[in-house]
């Protein structure tokens, strides 16, 4: 079974988190959410607050298949400070392993630490510019390589569909998207 890690920090865009843990929990893969604050509790954007499972400094001995950072421009903002966060990145990039991030966190978390060097990406249309122009794509979902962009809110389940897809394969993001009633 395919591990996924989530990281909430406060501010994070709801949708593009809960979608992202919604979609691959009925795909079967293992989730788990882990905070970036202080708390276990974690504060959305739009003030919904969730439990983490776990603080992100108790997941930094785990292997995860994919890692995923969810925007939202104060909650990307967070994300790109934490050096716990910054370390799970890089070491999952070196390994070949899945990442992926939505809105802003393309352009202030996995561009400012050097992860899209080589590979293009998309972000919210506000952050285009801080992504380097020849990396810029302007589409919803980018995959290159073992990175996942997505531009945003409105993209949050073909975001978290195209991730599925790549962990379990075809058959089984068809088979959630029948059962979301996409298909």
């Amino acid at each position: 079974m395919s591990t996924v890690l989530v990281a909430l920090a406060e501010g994070f865009e709801t949708v593009e988190a809960l979608a992202v843990v919604d979609v691959m929990r009925r795909g079967g893969v293992e989730v788990v959410t882990a905070s970036v604050g202080e708390n276990q509790q974690v504060k959305s954007s739009h003030n919904v607050e969730v439990t983490a499972d776990k603080m992100i400094r108790d997941c930094m001995d785990s292997q995860w298949d994919l890692i995923v950072m969810p925007g939202g421009v104060k909650g990307s903002e967070n994300l790109a400070k934490s050096p716990e966060v910054e370390k799970l990145l890089k070491n999952q990039n070196a390994k070949g392993r899945l990442f992926g991030g939505i809105c802003a966190a393309p352009a202030l978390v996995l561009e400012k630490q050097g992860l899209l060097e080589g590979k293009k990406a998309t972000c919210h249309p506000g952050f285009m510019d801080k992504i380097a122009p020849e990396r810029r794509q302007d589409e919803g979902v980018v995959v290159a390589g073992n990175c996942v962009t997505g531009r945003g809110a409105g993209w949050s389940l073909p975001f978290a569909l195209e991730m599925l897809e790549k962990l379990e394969g075809k058959e089984k993001r068809e088979a959630v998207e029948k059962g979301m009633a996409l298909r």
